[in-house]
């Protein structure tokens, strides 16, 4: 963990011990006007701790203000966030879901919600929550990575590859639509287009490991095995390297037998 995000957790723990209630104070507007501030700021600081990787901590907080505001559409939006990022798909569903109901043109509660679908293994429903989201504005750029992941999927890949042209036009520099584009060019029977904009994003100092897990895969999927251990060997012990050229081999046995794989490579 971070110094920054040791020291919000420490902020965070003295905010989940602390009164929301002014009772000393003597006027009760006063005392409304400092729950009001009190809770406007737990929210801050429960948005900055989800932000510094604590899920958890920001659960807690963003719990807190809903016992302060039960109707608080960000507090439920960042709880439901804070669950989704614990694992906790079905808790994070139900209060994304009364956040709708409360916001219902909020897009980023549907792309929230679209985000929490895909987890459940739900493409589909995951699609209409994207797509309600793009309704509401056409370039959310979460709504159309996430609409592109939902068609890959689903094995739609042409589909998808048009959302990711449509959004690169507008994003061209954003690594996870460049990338996501890449792969579903490479499962779907492009392989070289793929490989080459995957190789190019890896040249780029800024690149995650997740993008070089992409054009491992990639490797491992053409059977170039020996490259996908030597991209692999940057991020990963060489345990943990086998166990994923183990699944590139198996995949690509399904891949071969013109099985639908974009289920196993878009999870």
């Amino acid at each position: 963990m971070t110094s920054r995000a040791l020291f919000l957790r420490s902020l965070a723990l003295l905010f989940l011990f602390s009164a929301l209630s002014a009772c000393d104070t003597g006027a009760p507007g006063a005392a409304q006007r400092y729950a009001q501030d009190q809770t406007s700021e737990t929210l801050q600081l429960a948005q900055a701790t989800t932000e510094a990787g604590d899920p958890a901590t920001a659960a807690k907080l963003f719990e807190k203000v809903l016992r302060a505001d039960p109707i608080s559409v960000p507090a439920l939006l960042g709880a439901g966030d804070a669950y989704a990022r614990m694992g906790q798909n079905d808790r994070a569903e139900a209060v994304l879901e009364r956040a709708h109901e409360l916001a219902p043109n909020n897009a980023e509660v549907l792309t929230t919600l679209g985000r929490v679908k895909l987890a459940q293994g739900q493409p589909t429903a995951a699609l209409e929550e994207y797509e309600k989201a793009l309704r509401i504005d056409r370039r959310n750029v979460a709504a159309l990575t996430g609409k592109g992941v939902a068609l890959d999927q689903l094995s739609r890949h042409a589909d998808a590859q048009a959302v990711y042209e449509t959004a690169l036009a507008m994003y061209p520099a954003n690594f996870i639509l460049r990338s996501n584009y890449a792969l579903s060019l490479a499962i779907s029977g492009q392989m070289v287009k793929g490989t080459g904009i995957l190789q190019e994003l890896v040249r780029d100092p800024n690149a995650a490991p997740h993008v070089r897990g992409n054009l491992a895969l990639v490797y491992g999927l053409a059977g170039r095995d020996t490259d996908a251990r030597a991209t692999l060997a940057l991020d990963m012990s060489p345990a943990q390297v086998e166990e994923n050229i183990a699944a590139y081999r198996a995949i690509r046995r399904l891949m071969l037998e013109d099985k639908p794989i974009g289920a196993l490579i878009f999870m």
